[in-house]
């Protein structure tokens, strides 16, 4: 916390300010600031001297109370404040910057109380102080030797609880909320510019997750520029000290060639990969249904790949190209002619029967199943499962189990790796905060 001897923070408008005890203290911040607001926290004994002590006042500020009974109970205290403050802040139409908060006077639990709820809300504190006490030294300051000590507010400085409640949110797969209380937390620490910063790079992060990869394009492209700026200790950009940031800009920069990679019109390897990606982080949430929504989607681009491949580019989607004519190996077979709309599309299965037509030896492990039938086939016991869900055709929720047997046959079947992401989200780093320049 940040303390000095002599006013160092804006003209305050209110002064909110415990009361008990000796007034000089009291008196010598308000006459130090006259603000045009004071705001008395005090017990039922302590309003009288409240009311003197603004009876001494040499100008006439408005003045309003929160009265407390149970004056020597913390959590008393606490919750008073905490349902009273923001009634005074609209009442006066006080921005809440514009507050001194002294907590000199008063119980120990109203001083503790008033620090603890002023915290969440105010940024400038005051206490009096003094070389010369009552009692050897141990008791009050002696009247005329106060000192006002005023400090900053060490929520404002750390943001501790913030960062530590962002970096829960973003591991556990919320980056949108995460992006939220970096925003809000912004225009209250002395690093602005760096919340701002993160929360760009988590609502960015936010997009990939949810599959809109030109809104992370958006977010992540200012990232880049900015980052550099707000860890670089070396002037030169080329010289630029990556360490200083733990990652963050190799981790942004990825994820912008990433999505960057993935707007396409057409599947690609990069596309099918983001989405196996995604099914896993989905997964981890326990959201299985929209897991295994993605992964029969990876499952069907793998195949719709196969297939433009093995056509020579006459399948794309697993669509026909228009104006493209049939493989031969394909010429006659029902699922190639095309329908009332005039086009040839094949589903999962039809796709992997095409390409086993085509000569491709890619389709032989899922084929092999297929023939086993509907009750022996692993594949489609998975597969059905799906096509069952909530999401699909049904109304059977798929479980960890569903999600999990349909992560055993695409690995074992289409050669996937899913024992791990590929490419990453990682955890929030909370030093990323706290390593600044």
């Amino acid at each position: 916390m940040k303390q000095t001897d002599s006013p160092q923070f804006p003209h305050c408008e209110a002064v909110l300010v415990s009361v008990g005890g000796a007034p000089a203290p009291i008196l010598k911040v308000l006459e130090s600031h006259r603000p045009l607001y004071v705001w008395y926290f005090c017990s039922g004994d302590s309003r009288k001297i409240a009311d003197q002590i603004h009876a001494q006042l040499t100008w006439r500020p408005d003045r309003d109370f929160i009265e407390v009974e149970r004056f020597e109970e913390l959590e008393v205290c606490y919750r008073e404040l905490r349902l009273h403050l923001p009634e005074l802040l609209r009442k006066w139409k006080v921005a809440p910057e514009t507050v001194l908060v002294d907590y000199s006077g008063g119980t120990k639990a109203m001083s503790a109380a008033l620090v603890l709820a002023a915290t969440e809300l105010f940024q400038q504190f005051s206490y009096v102080g003094g070389a010369q006490r009552e009692k050897a030294g141990l008791g009050i300051v002696v009247d005329g030797q106060e000192r006002v000590l005023y400090q900053s507010n060490p929520w404002s400085e750390l943001a501790i609880r913030e960062v530590e409640r962002v970096r829960d949110l973003w591991d556990n797969g919320l980056f949108e909320s995460a992006a939220r209380v970096l925003e809000q937390t912004a225009p209250r620490v002395p690093q602005r510019p760096l919340f701002e910063t993160l929360a760009s790079v988590a609502h960015g992060t936010a997009a990939r997750h949810r599959l809109d990869f030109g809104h992370t394009a958006e977010r992540l492209g200012p990232a880049v520029k900015d980052i550099p700026k707000l860890y670089d200790r070396i002037a030169d950009p080329r010289r630029y000290d990556r360490v200083a940031d733990f990652g963050l800009l190799d981790f942004v920069k990825r994820s912008l060639s990433i999505c960057q990679a993935c707007k396409t019109e057409e599947v690609s390897v990069d596309l099918m990969r983001e989405i196996l990606d995604n099914a896993l982080r989905t997964a981890k949430q326990g959201r299985y249904e929209d897991a295994a929504a993605r992964l029969y989607r990876a499952m069907e681009m793998q195949a719709q790949l196969w297939l433009s491949e093995a056509s020579n580019g006459s399948f794309i989607n697993g669509h026909l190209r228009k104006n493209a004519r049939v493989p031969a190996a394909l010429a006659g077979w029902e699922p190639s002619r095309p329908n009332e709309d005039g086009e040839v599309k094949l589903s999962l299965e039809l796709c992997f029967c095409a390409i086993h037509r085509l000569g491709d030896a890619r389709a032989e492990k899922v084929m092999n199943d297929l023939r086993l039938g509907r009750k022996g086939s692993r594949w489609r016991r998975a597969t059905e499962k799906r096509n069952a869900s909530i999401l699909a055709h049904g109304v059977a929720p798929i479980s960890a189990d569903g999600f999990n047997e349909m992560k055993e046959i695409a690995a074992e079947f289409l050669g996937f790796d899913l024992t791990r992401e590929a490419n990453p989200i990682p955890d929030f780093d909370t030093r990323w905060v706290s390593s600044r320049s």
